[in-house]
Formats: C-alpha cells, structure tokens, sequence
C-alpha cells in the first residue's frame, strides 16, 4: 500500500494493535481533514478516514503506529498510538453522524476487529484516553448502535460494588480530577447527563465493568454445545474437529455467555441429547479469535483441535416443553 500520509512510524512494543480509538476531525470539510491528516509538518495522522457519503480511505497502514491519540492512556498504558488503530470520522463536532458514515463504519471495524482479533470492549473514543483534552467522537455519536451489532459495549445499570472512581479507574480511565473523569465518562456512556457525580453514573459505571472479560489471571467462561456423539468421541479421543459445521468452516464455533441462547435457538431447536461444555477463554488464547458472526456480532473461533483437557465444565442440557434449560452456565 502506498501511504497518503507520511505520519507514521513503527509500533513500539508490539507488531499487533488491540485497540481502536474513534475520532471526528473537528473541522469543516473532509477535504480540509485530509490535507491535514497528510500533512508532515501537522504531525498528525490517522489510520483511516471515512466521509460523511461512506468514503472510506486508507492513510496509514495498519502494522504501522499512526499519530492520532497523542497524550493520555487507557487501562495504564500510555503510549496508545503503538496499540492502537485510529478511525477518523468527517464531522465538525456539532452535528449527529449520517447513515452512510456510520454504515461504513460499522463495516470497517468488523474488518479490523477480525483481522487484529479486537474485542468490542477495545473499542474507545478519543475522549476515553485523554480526559478533559480531547471531546471526541463527542455525545451525538451513536455508540448504543455498535453496541448492538457487537461492535462496542454499552452499559446496563446494576448494583455497584465499588466506589465510583474506583470503577473508572478498573474500567481504564486515566489519571485525572474527579470533575474531569466524570464529564469524559459521560460523554461516552450518558450523556445527557449533568451536575453533580449521581446514582445512575454509578449503577452505569458497575454495569461497564461488568461487560468487561476478566483480567487474565481470572478465568472468562465460553461455550461449546456438543451432540452426544460429539461428546462421546471427545471423550474416547481426547480431541476433536468439532461438529460437521466446524470441520467445514476450518474453526471451532464457540459461543460467550450471552450468545449461547441464541446459538441454541438457531442450530439446536428441538435436538436432544445435547452436551455443554465450558472452557476457559485466556487458556485458549493464542489460538482462539474473535470475530464477526450471527449479527455481525464477534463470536470465540477456535483454531485448533478442542481438547478433552480445555474442558473445565461438562452437563447434559436437558430439554424442555418449554424448550433448552439454560438456568446455570
């Protein structure tokens, strides 16, 4: 690829980014924003740049550390440029994202995220890393709308267990005063949101961190729905390619908590005699990806042969007139 931009340089610490931060340009036209974003002497730059019609542009190649975050962190590492791809949107800041842009968009993160194997937790704005610094992408950007196709999170409230600077702080927010975390808190997750730090933030807050996986010295529960032939001949062999559908599609399918349901409902309705194994996600690591799916949502792949000894936890699902019981995982 030959790089529009000239700003960029190698990644520094890694040759894989896990991280995404979005952006809007903050300026007038998308013309200006390019000239910009290209320009040596404005040493700024970024990965891609979409237009408000859907025009996605490559300026900087994805192996190399574009200059678009600049100062601040995220969950403790501050040099976000080397982990991290950035996405800039053509927009000023003071009007909602058009369709086409955020269709574009859409389709360009499910291609980033299965090429780099980036979760949708890894997906920030801007204002995120750089609290009280940087607005952007800003309060009118749709994030409930990735959230939805898999793409992001977005919180529900629940009971918190933690203080509420002690949530951002395990979320990943910087550094900052108490003022600062809570409007960039905000402007991501609520904001319609004013006054004081209330109720709600911190209900949100918990419900953040608990969409977040486990740190990796925790274990993080995924799922695979077996036959009772496939279980048995798990169990004789101590490995397996997986089902017809596995072997087929060179993976093994894999579905987190919250998809399991729905895996259920759409290749299993009716079977009986199935088998739920849980394994753990970070033991699988280096062979597992995440990547889009039913929905466009991520789904677990396995790239491997699953073995007997990946597997932590073992019941029959029983079936129902009211159809698979799924009250314990």
């Amino acid at each position: 690829m030959t790089s529009p931009s000239p700003n960029h340089g190698e990644r520094r610490g890694t040759n894989a980014p896990d991280l995404i931060v979005i952006h809007y340009t903050g300026m007038p036209d998308t013309a200006g924003a390019r000239a910009r974003l290209c320009d040596p002497a404005a040493e700024v730059s970024a990965h891609w740049l979409i237009d408000t019609d859907g025009t996605t542009e490559a300026l900087v190649p994805q192996d190399r550390r574009a200059w678009h975050a600049g100062a601040g962190s995220w969950q403790g590492r501050e040099d976000v440029n080397s982990h991290s791809i950035g996405i800039e949107l053509a927009n000023p800041g003071d009007r909602p994202f058009p369709e086409p842009q955020m269709a574009a968009l859409e389709t360009l993160l499910r291609e980033i995220m299965a090429r780099w194997s980036i979760a949708p937790h890894r997906i920030i704005g801007h204002s995120d890393m750089a609290p009280g610094r940087k607005s952007d992408p800003g309060p009118r950007f749709d994030w409930g709308r990735l959230a939805r196709q898999g793409l992001a999170i977005f919180p529900r409230a629940i009971r918190p267990e933690a203080p509420f600077d002690t949530l951002l702080d395990r979320i990943g927010y910087p550094a900052a005063d108490a003022a600062t975390r809570l409007a960039a808190f905000r402007l991501r997750f609520c904001p319609w949101h004013d006054g004081p730090q209330n109720d709600l933030d911190h209900r949100l807050a918990a419900g953040v961190l608990a969409a977040l996986p486990p740190s990796k010295d925790q274990t993080m529960k995924i799922y695979k729905i077996l036959r009772a032939d496939e279980w048995a001949a798990l169990q004789a062999e101590g490995e397996t390619n997986g089902a017809p559908v596995d072997i087929a599609d060179g993976y093994i399918h894999f579905s987190a908590a919250d998809q399991l349901r729905g895996t259920l409902d759409k290749h299993f309705a009716g079977v009986e005699g199935l088998h739920l194994l849980t394994c753990d996600a970070n033991s699988m690591a280096a062979d597992l990806r995440w990547e889009p799916s039913r929905g466009g949502a991520l789904f677990p792949h396995l790239y491997r042969k699953l073995r007997l000894s990946d597997v932590t936890a073992h019941r029959p699902i029983v079936l129902t007139p009211q159809g698979h019981d799924l009250k314990e995982l």
